[in-house]
């Protein structure tokens, strides 16, 4: 499982799987990047400092675009009141979008259903109605890939029926995405959120290898040291630097990109290198 960030307190009708592009928003270039090619689609977690969610999206609004809402925790989230999100979040000059919880509370017999793990999701998704979120993440549960396809599928049903929200399934350690099997997300409504980090710590060259990575509608960025440590993108050794380009390469000219560092100095100083991985990118397609 990824680490949680330490100062945080738990920033805890069938859909098509696919997600609009954004509105452009605002890009004043705070963080050493004056005009990204990343401008518009540019996101942040929801815990970059100590403090409230309330605190750490007045401190990013003008700096990105978009607030990943880091509901890691279903109890804690599930406790939030007018203090963790007040109503005039919604007046910030930002869009967002929720990281379901790490914790949901999956099934561990063969036959049970998702109905507890997807009802608990739901219940945290809806402390940020007021938001209006355009989509959720959701880690998918372990066990053997066909126990990680019948929950899956049994929780986008579930979720479809009550939500209109895209719903993103990201590869961690444990499910890369290519296991599930050649369209089984699109075919169950579900989206594809692309974490970079965990592909390059988790060497997951299924993933790498397969049409998922050219589906995706946000990308986590982070270098991942050993194995998951969410560092800057400065951490990024020469090979991964190059694969990162790569990857950037293939990925869809609407998806967002969230930065998936948990402190601002960090987060700041990989700005201007997911700059030049899209700027890169961007020069060798028009070379082809």
């Amino acid at each position: 499982m990824p680490q949680r960030p330490p100062e945080h307190r738990a920033a805890g009708k069938r859909a098509s799987g696919q997600v609009s592009a954004p509105a452009a928003g605002p890009w004043h270039g705070k963080a050493g990047c004056a005009a990204s090619p990343l401008s518009g689609r540019l996101a942040a977690p929801s815990v970059v400092l100590p403090g409230t969610v309330a605190e750490n999206a007045r401190f990013l609004s003008g700096r990105i675009d978009e607030i990943g809402l880091c509901f890691f925790e279903t109890r804690a989230c599930l406790e939030y009141g007018d203090s963790d999100l007040p109503r005039d979040l919604a007046d910030l000059p930002l869009r967002w979008h929720v990281h379901l919880p790490v914790d949901l509370p999956w099934p561990a017999g063969r036959g049970a259903d998702a109905a507890p793990a997807a009802s608990s999701a739901l219940a945290v998704f809806r402390k940020a109605a007021f938001l209006r979120p355009r989509l959720a993440v959701l880690h998918p549960p372990e066990g053997s890939p066909a126990r990680q396809r019948r929950l899956l599928k049994d929780f986008a049903v579930r979720w479809q029926a009550a939500s209109s929200a895209p719903l993103l399934v990201e590869n961690i350690d444990c499910c890369d995405l290519a296991r599930l099997g050649c369209g089984f997300l699109p075919e169950h409504g579900l989206g594809v959120c692309l974490d970079v980090g965990h592909l390059l710590g988790y060497a997951q060259r299924g993933l790498a290898d397969s049409e998922l990575p050219d589906q995706a509608a946000l990308i986590h960025w982070s270098a991942p040291g050993r194995r998951d440590e969410h560092l800057p993108l400065t951490g990024f050794s020469m090979a991964e630097r190059e694969a990162a380009l790569g990857i950037m390469r293939r990925l869809p000219a609407t998806a967002v990109h969230l930065a998936e560092i948990f402190h601002w100095p960090g987060l700041a100083a990989s700005l201007p290198v997911l700059a030049a991985l899209a700027g890169n990118a961007k020069v060798a397609a028009e070379i082809r």
